[in-house]
């Protein structure tokens, strides 16, 4: 069995981002906070893991195309730095019943570009997760992200 191809290596990861649903044309918060666990990350997308999908009468996979003035954004405040906000595209969801507990998995794409500066702060973060826990892995991805 062949090795999947990716347009960027992905990396597992356990940051938590709250998911927001807006209307930019009138500013308007439309969903959200829906808090995520972000399960892999790459300069082009994430895999989010979360407990809804539908939220405010708005179905998260579907709504950002409902209007398009509807914007989806993930956000994280990065440790005693300011927040940042990233805009990104559902590509894909999936229902994870296999257990008792029942959560949805969602793929989005960043709508920013990888060497935006929200990108790089959201990846230097994970690697800087990754280092605490004592990763040697995070180590070495923290350096090459600086």
């Amino acid at each position: 069995m062949g090795k999947i191809k990716r347009r960027a290596e992905r990396y597992n990861k356990n940051l938590t981002v709250d998911l927001f649903l807006r209307d930019d044309s009138a500013s308007l918060l439309l969903a959200g906070p829906v808090p995520c666990f972000i399960s892999d990350l790459s300069s082009f997308g994430a895999g989010l893991i979360l407990n809804q999908i539908h939220l405010n009468g708005y179905h998260l996979f579907y709504g950002p195309d409902d209007n398009p003035n509807f914007q989806l954004y993930i956000e994280r405040r990065a440790e005693e730095k300011e927040l940042f906000s990233i805009p990104v595209r559902p590509v894909w969801f999936n229902l994870d019943d296999s257990d008792e507990v029942h959560y949805f998995q969602l793929g989005v794409e960043f709508l920013a570009k990888p060497n935006d500066e929200r990108v790089v702060a959201l990846k230097k973060d994970a690697a800087a997760n990754q280092e605490k826990d004592g990763g040697w892995f995070g180590k070495l991805l923290l350096n090459l992200w600086k």
